[in-house]
């Protein structure tokens, strides 16, 4: 794992990669693409919606959390 620093006070679904930790889009349910932004304290990867989502996080890159 590299230095970046991990996520913490998601929930499970978010923790596991499988919603959008900015907007909550469950990926299960939605068809949107996603990409890693960080990882959770568990070290899995975390995602955000590409587009809207990821560039509204850009701005605030040292905290992409919800």
């Amino acid at each position: 794992m590299s230095g970046e620093a991990s996520i913490t006070g998601l929930t499970a679904p978010h923790a596991d990669g499988l919603a959008c930790v900015l907007c909550g889009a469950d990926y299960l349910r939605v068809r949107v693409p996603h990409v890693p932004v960080r990882r959770s304290v568990t070290g899995s990867q975390v995602f955000a919606c590409l587009g809207c989502c990821l560039d509204d996080a850009r701005p605030a890159a040292g905290d992409v959390r919800r």
